[in-house]
């Protein structure tokens, strides 16, 4: 589905902001061990299937640096080692209070009757 009036673009950059919400408040409830966050390319990776069902990936890094900017994400810069992933980890990404506040109110919203 391609957006094309300013609204349909602008709702579904909105899809983005929340599917990345949705996608690291996952990870944060499911974290195994002491590494919190997902690298940008562990994002993109489990947004495959909703880039391909809904949007495209075109804006995902300015998506997420919004996300960032407006203190709904949070940037860990410090490399630790994930036993996990059995590697290195570097720059990631995790859903701060603020953003959880702000993607619980928005699937609330959603659940509303218009």
């Amino acid at each position: 589905m391609r957006a094309e009036t300013p609204r349909e673009i602008a709702w579904a950059f909105h899809e983005i902001l929340m599917e990345i919400l949705r996608r690291l408040n996952k990870e944060a409830e499911d974290r195994r061990d002491d590494v919190e966050g997902l690298e940008m390319i562990e994002l993109a990776r489990s947004m495959r299937l909703f880039w391909a069902m809904h949007v495209g990936d075109q804006n995902f890094e300015d998506a997420v640096a919004l996300l960032v900017e407006n203190g709904l994400l949070a940037e860990r810069t410090n490399e630790v080692y994930a036993w996990d992933r059995e590697r290195l980890v570097g720059r990631r990404y995790v859903i701060t209070t603020l953003g959880k506040d702000y993607l619980n109110r928005q699937i609330e919203d959603s659940n509303r009757i218009r």
